[in-house]
């Protein structure tokens, strides 16, 4: 008979440590190891307490999470989270593989900087797949080490709030590097490099006014600038792009022309109305779009650089999507037309109308116009967004049937506001009044509309036809004016021959008549 164990009174039995027994100790490591990649790693080494079989699960984590929890960082808050995450590396087991390198950091002092150098190069060394380094927007000035960033295992790449400079965005030594996000970041480089790359994302960074920065990844499949501030950066040929979107606010692209004034360079020298002086010709992004299949080009109407670019403006040969917002209304819808006239297979075109254009830019006759009105007629759906239909939808409607484009679906969505939302509709906190739900606009009305556009095709058409007989009219009238000076000419000529042999005439008599005194003295003799 086996002796039955003897427990203490008052006291739990211990937890089984090894795999097999109950509740979370019945999973294996890996699994464990995985749930403590989701928590900050302060908290996933405190772990190590817990029972035996924990005290070194914290060391085989695939995921490094380096967080204050949001912590104000002061002196001596820098000093401890150094030491800690100094330590942690050192004590973690290199031979485990690390996947991702989280390094989110709140507010610090400058005076102590935590160690971010230090650490972004540990996570190289230990093969890290995905790395993001994230500071405060307080922080915004903290420079990474100007030393390029070299792996052969790193393809995704976050920077958040930090200084970049020409060597870490040259990414000639990551040859695996795929996906690639810069945000809020001081960019002060002439060059951003990649081979490898396919996503690109660059949202709310400023770019220095020294130079423009050169983007240089012919590999790309998605881009994506959104609001970035300082000179817009030059995209170099992408020939595998699928999709783009460009989003421009606040650029310093500025010349003077684009208040409609002269150009304030004195010597020819500007960058932004003629040729770039730093080697990238006339255009600084439409050279580059000019192969992506969906591309998104929304812009404030006192945004120059597009228009500027529209000067020579490329084919866009595989661009089948196109989304426009009202910057396209500039010069009586001259961008729009030079748009269409180099999209020779567009299927879709969106026109969001948030806010009319505050002033004209250029000159109509300063865009790329070709000699057909457009390229092909391939365009098949419209949808116009617009929070009340105004007379800028009658305008592209009636622009479009005028020159012959004959679209099979047209969507109008009415954009409501958060002045005019119902009462009982819900709204997330925070939301401002950028937030805004479309209602679809009535069948009723969309057949109202496309009954006014087909209305007004008839009578272009009207007025076409009375112009055409107006001018056979004229043409008729100008050919008898000819027939009536040619007749002219001839009775000209026939009075100018009779009075020549007229007075030839009178010349030849006077000779054969005698004077009338001689003949009188012969007869007397």
């Amino acid at each position: 008979m086996c002796k039955q164990q003897a427990t203490v009174p008052g006291k739990r039995r211990a937890v089984p440590e090894a795999p097999g027994g109950d509740g979370i100790d019945a999973l294996p490591d890996d699994v464990l190891q995985h749930v403590l990649s989701f928590v900050p790693t302060t908290e996933a080494v405190q772990t190590c307490v817990l029972a035996r079989r924990w005290r070194h699960l914290w060391k085989s984590m695939p995921i490094l999470r380096i967080t204050p929890q949001g912590r104000l960082l002061n002196r001596r808050g820098v000093r401890r989270l150094n030491r800690f995450v100094n330590h942690l590396l050192l004590l973690r087991d290199r031979s485990a593989p690390l996947h991702t390198c989280e390094i989110e950091l709140s507010t610090f002092h400058s005076q102590d900087e935590p160690q971010v150098h230090l650490w972004v190069r540990h996570a190289l060394l230990c093969q890290a797949q995905t790395l993001t380094v994230q500071l405060s927007r307080d922080n915004n000035s903290f420079e990474l080490e100007e030393l390029p960033l070299i792996s052969r295992h790193l393809t995704r790449l976050e920077l958040c709030n930090v200084v970049l400079n020409n060597h870490v965005l040259n990414f000639s030594s990551c040859p695996a590097l795929e996906e690639l996000c810069i945000r809020t970041c001081f960019v002060q480089a002439d060059l951003i490099m990649s081979q490898s790359l396919k996503r690109l994302a660059i949202l709310d960074c400023v770019f220095y006014l020294t130079a423009r920065t050169r983007i240089s990844a012919p590999g790309l499949v998605t881009l994506e600038l959104g609001e970035c501030w300082g000179r817009t950066p030059l995209l170099d040929s992408m020939p595998s792009l699928v999709t783009g979107s460009i989003k421009l606010a606040d650029c310093d692209d500025c010349c003077g022309k684009e208040d409609g004034g002269p150009c304030f360079s004195a010597n020819d020298t500007c960058g932004n109305c003629g040729a770039n002086t730093d080697g990238s010709g006339d255009c600084v992004i439409l050279s580059g779009l000019s192969e992506a299949k969906s591309l998104e080009l929304m812009a404030e109407p006192s945004v120059y650089i597009i228009n500027r670019d529209l000067k020579c403006c490329p084919t866009f040969s595989k661009l089948k999507t196109l989304l426009l917002n009202e910057w396209c209304m500039n010069n009586n819808l001259g961008a729009l037309m030079c748009l269409l006239q180099h999209t020779p297979v567009l299927e879709k075109l969106t026109i969001q109308l948030c806010q009319a254009p505050s002033s004209p830019m250029g000159t109509e006759g300063s865009y790329n116009l070709t000699g057909q009105p457009f390229a092909s007629n391939t365009l098949k759906i419209l949808e116009i967004t617009c929070e009340k239909i105004d007379e800028r939808v009658h305008k592209i409607l009636t622009f479009l049937s005028t020159n012959g484009i004959h679209i099979e679906q047209i969507n109008i969505q009415q954009s409501i506001g958060s002045s005019e939302e119902p009462k009982g509709f819900p709204q997330e906190s925070g939301a401002g009044p950028s937030q805004a739900r479309t209602r679809r606009v009535l069948p009723s009305q969309n057949a109202q509309l496309r009954s006014i556009v087909e209305q007004v095709a008839v009578r272009q058409e009207q007025i076409l036809a009375q112009q055409e007989h107006i001018l056979e009219q004229q043409q008729n009238i100008q050919v008898q004016q000819q027939q009536i000076i040619a007749g002219q000419q001839h009775q000209k000529h026939l009075m100018a021959q009779i009075l020549a042999c007229f007075s030839e005439y009178s010349a030849s008599s006077s000779q054969k008549t005698p004077p009338a005194g001689s003949a009188h003295t012969e007869r007397a003799s």
